[in-house]
């Protein structure tokens, strides 16, 4: 199946919040409708944002149906998810992916909704933002480096465009230079696809993987799962996000990067201490594009090889 991108987010289009994941107050909801309103986007709100079941926001066929209602419209340009938390995993089986591919828009997810951006490329084939939720936008303001790198992915070309890594860690970097079409993010979010339809081939790929409330004991348990069901075999790189200040308890491994090293397997490159974690600063990944890693120097730098959205 081909690449189906996203038209670039043209000025004045509408933005289309919806609810993939944790509820929102309508004070939240305000904080994102607002952020958006302000660069000069009409916002339109899915049905059920506000709604309330427990821990989710309402049911998952509701929220499902709010997510296509933004895809389908004309109008939309760019479907933003108002929060992270949990819950995005149950819309996975509820999209209509063939309308998606139809109507190819913006997706941008972070965290929980990790799970849709995967899915998404991987069924629908249509790349997708992993960098912001509308969760981003509850502070009075965003983080500015974050904020424009955001909008420079969603409405130009990045082809080209490099970002040095001055405390990034490189391990086992035998390949001067790894690249391939970026996936993963979210631990627990992207593990929930493995052994799924939904789950995007990962050989020759970029692997994201970043975690925020974890334990050294909970990450061995999710990194060697993904060892075994075969997720690492042939990747070009493993990317481990920041922060990973994870508590350590009794791991017999010194460090974060021991704990990884240990749990993945060996064959590949592997870079920690990234910054596109739970975190204000946060780099911009296009999932389904290709990025390079150019490992051979001080700082290692990341560049981007295609461009996430059609300029």
């Amino acid at each position: 199946m081909e690449t189906v991108k996203p038209p670039a987010l043209a000025p004045g289009a509408h933005v289309g919040v919806v609810a993939t994941s944790s509820p929102v107050s309508p004070e939240q909801l305000r904080r994102v409708t607002g952020h958006f309103e302000a660069r000069g986007h009409p916002v339109k709100v899915a049905p059920g944002v506000l709604d309330r079941l427990g821990f989710l926001a309402g049911t998952a066929e509701r929220r499902a149906a709010g997510v296509m209602a933004m895809f389908a419209d004309p109008d939309v340009g760019l479907v933003v998810p108002a929060n992270g938390g949990a819950g995005a995993e149950h819309l996975v089986d509820r999209l209509d992916y063939p309308t998606i591919r139809a109507n190819p828009k913006l997706f941008t997810g972070f965290s929980n909704p990790t799970s849709l951006n995967n899915a998404i490329w991987s069924a629908a084939r249509v790349p997708s933002l992993h960098g912001i939720s509308g969760f981003q936008f509850f502070p009075s303001t965003a983080e500015p480096w974050t904020e424009n790198a955001f909008w420079a992915m969603a409405t130009g070309s990045i082809t080209g465009h490099e970002i040095p890594g001055p405390h990034w860690r490189v391990h086992r970097a035998e390949r001067p230079r790894v690249s391939g079409p970026v996936v993963g993010g979210n631990l627990t979010a992207f593990r929930t696809l493995v052994g799924t339809r939904w789950m995007p081939p990962t050989a020759g790929a970029i692997l994201l993987i970043e975690a925020m409330t974890a334990t050294f004991e909970s990450i061995d348990t999710a990194l060697t799962h993904l060892r075994l069901a075969g997720v690492f075999r042939d990747i070009a790189a493993l990317v481990i996000g920041a922060p990973a200040d994870w508590p350590r308890e009794d791991a017999p491994d010194a460090d974060v990067d021991e704990l990884v090293l240990r749990c993945v397997g060996d064959g590949f490159p592997v870079v920690t201490n990234v910054e596109y974690g739970h975190q204000p600063r946060k780099i911009q990944f296009p999932i389904g594009c290709r990025v390079e890693f150019d490992l051979r120097g001080q700082p290692p730098v990341l560049r981007y090889l295609e461009d996430l959205v059609r300029v």
